[in-house]
């Protein structure tokens, strides 16, 4: 092989994989279609307080918020587990804090569990019938990601 055939090998292979990423990207071809989260993305910036949801009593935690209603079964026996789902946390279970309030206070009347960060944001929205291991791999996703809280 000569000089020049090396030469332009090594352009190939710098050129190449750019071309094909430049080209999935501004075309919109073979980009996957699927996600890796469980529970429903909140709009951007969702406060707490906007769903009605109470101040945070740590601020500085992130937040697991179960907004039970009175006859939501799925709500009560998530509840049963709140301080096993905070233990499951492992040792990231000092950066979460786990709490329940009733739903009847909300704007959004629907039970559900929400996840908020330490600044109030408002993350993901689970249904309470959700198994609590989906809703564990995704916060302790969020956890590993985030350099707040």
């Amino acid at each position: 092989m000569g000089n020049r055939t090396i030469f332009w090998l090594v352009w190939a292979i710098a050129v190449v994989p750019m071309l094909a990423a430049l080209t999935m990207y501004f075309g919109q071809i073979g980009l996957p279609k699927g996600r890796t989260h469980h529970g429903t993305l909140a709009e951007s910036g969702t406060q707490y307080f906007h769903i009605g949801l109470p101040a945070p009593s740590d601020p500085a935690k992130w937040q697991v918020v179960l907004s039970s209603a009175e006859n939501c079964l799925p709500c009560a026996s998530f509840s049963e587990g709140l301080e096993n789902f905070h233990i499951a946390l492992g040792r990231e279970k000092d950066r979460v804090a786990v709490k329940e309030i009733q739903a009847d206070n909300l704007t959004m009347t629907e039970p559900s569990i929400w996840i908020i960060d330490p600044l109030g944001n408002v993350v993901l929205r689970f249904e309470p019938e959700i198994n609590p291991t989906l809703i564990l791999r995704d916060l302790k996703k969020l956890l590993k990601l985030s350099k707040v809280g």
